[in-house]
């Protein structure tokens, strides 16, 4: 995914979570952030959106490892 789209997500996602009285569902700022990101693309900046997803694929490759390790390594005992 493109890093300007991926910041214009983020900043449709966090506008409409700001923006209304009651807290909105999940559902209801993805349906909003999905329909609505173009209309922030002028404020997207490359940086913020490449940020995004390393943040993203670090969280990943962190519950990657985590699923693999089955708890602390024994000690040797020499």
């Amino acid at each position: 995914m493109k890093a300007r789209k991926v910041a214009a997500q983020f900043a449709a996602y966090v506008w409409f979570e700001n923006t209304q009285k009651a807290e909105p569902s999940e559902q209801a700022k993805v349906r909003f952030m999905k329909v609505n990101w173009e209309a922030f693309l002028p404020i997207a900046h490359d940086g913020l959106g490449r940020l995004l997803i390393k943040i993203g694929a670090g969280r990943s490759a962190r519950r990657r490892r985590r699923k693999l390790s089955h708890g602390p390594a024994p000690m040797a005992v020499g």
